[in-house]
């Protein structure tokens, strides 16, 4: 991620790729096996990592709306309301015309695969 100190990334990608989980049985610990896919449902990262993503998001939805193409959710023009974020929830509104929907899909991309 470019301007984001690659210490913090590395110490992001530590934090999820290297724990590993034991199972208790009858109060007994029984082997460790590796976590296999990123963040566990819990994980204290999980909402600072969340808001990390959607602080880029915003920007990239706000440069979205300065594009011609962008069309506001008629409810949402006045206040030009772009998305809304919840705990662990995403809201994005447009208009429902393909112009539009490019745009965010191509902001949901990037984010996804950021340099």
């Amino acid at each position: 991620m470019s301007g984001f100190p690659v210490h913090v990334v590395d110490w992001i990608w530590a934090c999820m790729s290297t724990p590993k989980f034991s199972i208790s049985v009858n109060g007994e610990l029984n082997g460790f096996f590796s976590s296999s896919r990123g963040l566990r449902q819990g994980d204290p990262m999980s909402p600072y990592l969340f808001v990390l993503a959607m602080e880029v998001l915003s920007s990239l939805l706000g440069i979205m709306t300065s594009k011609n193409e962008f069309r506001y959710h008629w409810r949402c023009e006045k206040e030009k309301i772009t998305h809304l974020c919840f705990a662990d929830d995403l809201l994005v509104f447009c208009r429902a015309d393909v112009q539009s929907m490019r745009l965010v899909k191509e902001c949901l991309l990037y984010l996804i695969i950021l340099p």
